[in-house]
């Protein structure tokens, strides 16, 4: 590259400082000095390397296509929906690239003083073709990838209607944007042309379309991803198919690439004017500079799913070309010209014998070999077999049968194996054909023998996996409404989206975990919530109020269906004497994360509270989406116990022997269990209620009972003392000490301490009943959650769930306490007295349940 030579240069407070004539800084690459004179390297404009890039990409998917439409037309003689398809969609990439590789031709990439106004027309039109064409192309690829998967699985009706169902969204989603950016403006001309009129932001509009983009690319890299991990393969096709999907996760990192660089161009409108929006006809200074970026990163995302598509379709090519590449030299493999489908079809006898699922996966026996019948265990060997092997009702569950059904031929027959097909030639070894969440429930209680005694199965204390995501999701809430400049009305509305705990529990926690079991239930939960972190993009850039609503609703929702399944599953998982122990423990980390994650949100991501602060808390919802969907992984391949009705149902039972109680026992003239449950919800209401009041009001109540005082860091010492208060809890409950005595002193002191706060004048002592306050307060959510579900046996489902619906409680009284507040202004300390009388009702509980000798038994642990 050429260099240009400048003698005269400046020594400015010991820097070089280079003063050029008529030089744009987007121009200079290096600047490098010899014998004091400067030399000057000239960049390439951005519009340059885009070009470069769109070319080289360009041909990239080209050659693709035209290698699977030789692999499909020329060696199959096959031709599927999703060949014509992504034709489509290269059709439309072309229309992409050409748009771009004109507009760089007329200044597209260079900053504004470079442009000539003769330019800004044809400018414009290449823009306007760019935004109308994206949306069709990324829609017709993604949907030949989803054809494709809904091709390969006939027998994985899962794969099936999932990708019916994520192919739905994708062309919804991509029609009604694509009409959005047709008709952007009013007039339509006024979009690409100097016609005036009234448009929509349209980098807005991107953003906006963000979580839609990313939620379907992890779909389409995640749907497949069950059934190729269970199946065996050859060292070079297992090659093949990682470097495939890692290719295919790179389309999630492009659309992470491109949110940079369109934060770039917000950022850039937002420090001219803050109110304004970049529409067609209204764009900041250097727009088409930063724009440029994201073009070209949106056009690489539609090729490389383009390839990602055609490559898994190109082993007929390659086998006829190269079929070393799949295959050791050394190796001798027939390949038949059927599917393997066919030919594990014609390797199966007629008539197969019946295995039991201790076989499964196993080779069959030749025909000429009888198959001895399976013999039953004599009462003495089962009862013995059932003392012997001792386990707690999460026990890992017994694979399903898996039986291979006998299916027609699709119309792949005679083809030589695409590559997925090719996958499916050697199941592997003793594994399910189905996806374990989607097991028949019915199989897996029939497989599951009774159980008496209790040992902890599979990995522990998944609430640890969530609590710090959980808590930092919470604890960011009011300083994002405070950056959006909310009214405290309007927060206290927000803040109401906590209901959603009242309804994910009721219409999804239950039935998941009722029916599919506790795998299923943390990854349900945990796909709503980085959904709901997801649609936080779209709500903060258009600094939608309704919008930010929603996101914290679905992200409500996603964290109640975590709730229900991780309570429980600590509850349950381990001897029963020792529930709230485990739960105490569990539930003291998701205190540290309380305590630890608003110092990082305030050091981290709220320095200063401005438009920065909003980009960063952008990328934090998004990581905290993308470790959920880790998370989701990871519990799909964890092996993770199980417990059926029945099983509870046993446990319960055995429970109520060793107290000497029956399952009709009543109290008060109330059957025994349902008055346990229904008061238990009820008090747990109460104490929600309590703690949101305080947790909300605690800078007013701080400066209420000493003025002056710093109130964050008095917040991160309560909750530091509501963490140690758990910790302590665990280790009482661990060395004997009943649950309800331990309620009883903890309800009791936050009722005296709340009362002292609110009498005490202001000074250091009112201060201290506070901050103690949050100690007696630490341990009653664990040990109200476990003594509830004790003894419930096959509604212990059930009632986890009613406990976490009594969550919202918290929204309710906060906002009682509010109005309070604005209908009596001169009132002081109204949060105080509403907790001290909420207290004092929910103190009867442990009081009622140490009145007769019916629950006393029933629930205390020692006799589980």
């Amino acid at each position: 590259m050429p260099k240009e030579r400048y003698p005269g240069a400046a020594v400015r407070d010991g820097y070089h400082a280079l003063i050029l004539a008529n030089r744009s800084p987007t121009q200079i690459a290096v600047w490098i000095s010899f014998d004091n004179e400067w030399w000057v390297t000239p960049n390439l404009p951005a519009g340059a390397n885009s070009l470069v890039i769109f070319v080289t990409e360009g041909t990239v998917a080209t050659l693709f296509v035209v290698l699977r439409l030789i692999s499909k037309w020329g060696v199959t003689r096959k031709s599927n929906a999703d060949v014509y398809v992504i034709i489509v969609g290269w059709v439309f990439a072309v229309g992409l690239s050409v748009s771009i590789m004109i507009g760089t031709r007329l200044g597209l990439g260079a900053p504004d003083s470079e442009i000539r106004p003769e330019w800004f027309t044809q400018l414009k039109q290449c823009t306007y073709a760019f935004t109308v064409l994206y949306n069709p192309a990324i829609m017709a690829t993604k949907t030949a990838i989803l054809i494709l998967y809904y091709r390969i699985a006939p027998a994985h009706l899962f794969l099936r209607y999932a990708s019916l169902f994520v192919m739905t969204v994708i062309n919804t989603a991509g029609v009604v944007l694509t009409f959005l950016y047709i008709f952007q403006c009013r007039p339509v001309t006024a979009a690409f042309s100097l016609t005036g009129g009234t448009c929509i932001d349209i980098v807005a509009l991107y953003l906006s379309s963000i979580p839609i983009n990313v939620l379907t690319d992890l779909a389409i890299l995640l749907l497949p991803l069950p059934i190729l991990t269970s199946l065996r393969m050859e060292f070079r096709e297992k090659v093949i198919l990682v470097a495939t999907f890692i290719v295919g996760g790179f389309v999630t990192i492009v659309d992470v690439v491109r949110i940079v660089y369109l934060q770039e161009a917000l950022r850039e409108e937002l420090l001219v004017d803050p109110s304004a929006s970049i529409t067609a006809n209204s764009r900041p200074p250097n727009f088409t500079y930063y724009a440029s970026f994201s073009l070209m990163w949106s056009a690489v995302e539609v090729s490389v799913g383009i390839v990602c598509c055609c490559v898994v379709v190109l082993k007929p090519l390659v086998m006829c070309v190269l079929p070393r590449l799949l295959h050791a030299p050394n190796i001798h493999h027939h390949r038949p010209s059927a599917t393997a489908l066919s030919l594990l079809r014609s390797e199966e006898p007629k008539n197969p014998p019946v295995t039991d699922s201790s076989h499964v996966g196993e080779a069959p026996a030749p025909a000429s070999i009888p198959q001895p019948a399976t013999m039953p265990l004599s009462p003495r060997d089962a009862e013995l077999s059932r003392i012997e092997s001792p386990m707690s009702p999460l026990s890992p569950k017994l694979p399903s049968l898996s039986v291979i059904q006998e299916q027609t031929i699709n119309d792949d027959v005679g083809e030589t194996l695409d590559f997925f097909e090719m996958l499916v030639s050697e199941p592997r070894a003793k594994a399910s054909d189905t996806w374990a969440p989607l097991d028949d429930p019915a199989a897996r209680r029939k497989s599951a023998p009774r159980r008496s005694t209790v040992t902890k199965q599979g990995p522990p204390d998944p609430v640890e996996r969530k609590g710090g995501v959980a808590a930092d999701v919470v604890r960011l809430s009011v300083q994002i409404q405070n950056l959006l400049g909310y009214p405290p009305s309007h927060i206290i509305t927000i803040n109401a989206a906590l209901c959603a705990y009242f309804f994910g529990p009721l219409l999804v926690g239950y039935w998941v975990l009722k029916y599919m079991g506790f795998k299923a239930t943390f990854m349900t939960g945990l796909a709503i919530l980085a959904t709901g972190a997801l649609s936080f993009w779209p709500s903060s850039i258009l600094r939608s109020y309704a919008g930010y609503f929603v996101s914290n609703f679905i992200v409500f929702f996603g964290l109640s269906c975590l709730e229900v399944a991780a309570d429980t599953f600590i509850a349950l998982a381990g001897p029963g004497e020792l529930s709230e122990a485990r739960l105490h423990f569990a539930q003291g980390f998701f205190g540290i994360a309380f305590v630890v994650s608003p110092i990082i949100a305030r050091v981290a991501l709220f320095s200063g509270i401005d438009q920065e602060d909003l980009f960063r808390v952008q990328w934090y919802y998004l990581a905290v989406a993308l470790f959920a969907v880790f998370l989701a992984i990871i519990f799909y391949y964890v092996p993770l116990s199980e417990a059926s009705d029945d099983d509870l149902e046993a446990m319960a039972l055995q429970r109520l022997y060793n107290a000497g109680l029956d399952p009709g026992d009543k109290a008060f003239g109330i059957g025994a269990r349902r008055l346990l449950l229904w008061s238990g919800v009820v008090a747990m209401w109460f104490y929600v209620g309590n703690q949101g009041v305080v947790d909300y009001f605690w800078t007013s109540l701080v400066q209420d009972v000493k003025p002056g005082f710093e109130s964050f860091g008095s917040q991160s010492v309560a909750r530091g003392i509501f963490t140690f208060g758990r910790f302590l809890a665990a280790g009482l409950c661990f060395v004997g000490i009943p649950p309800r005595i331990t309620i009883s002193i903890c309800m009791f002191g936050a009722l005296v301490t709340s009362i002292l706060a609110l009498v005490l004048p202001p000074c250091s002592g009112a201060l201290a009943m506070l901050l103690l306050y949050e100690f007696f307060e630490g341990p009653i959510v664990p040990t109200l959650f476990s003594m509830i579900i004790r003894g419930q046996g096959k509604h212990t489902k059930f009632a986890a769930t009613a406990t976490i619906m009594a969550l919202p409680g918290s929204p309710v009284w906060t906002t009682v306490v509010y109005g309070i507040q604005q209908q009596y202004p001169t009132f002081s300390s109204p949060a105080l007295l509403v907790v001290a009388i909420l207290f004092g009702i929910s103190t009867l509980w442990p009081a009622l349940l140490s009145s007769t000798r019916v629950l006393r038994r029933w629930v205390d642990p020692r006799w589980s």
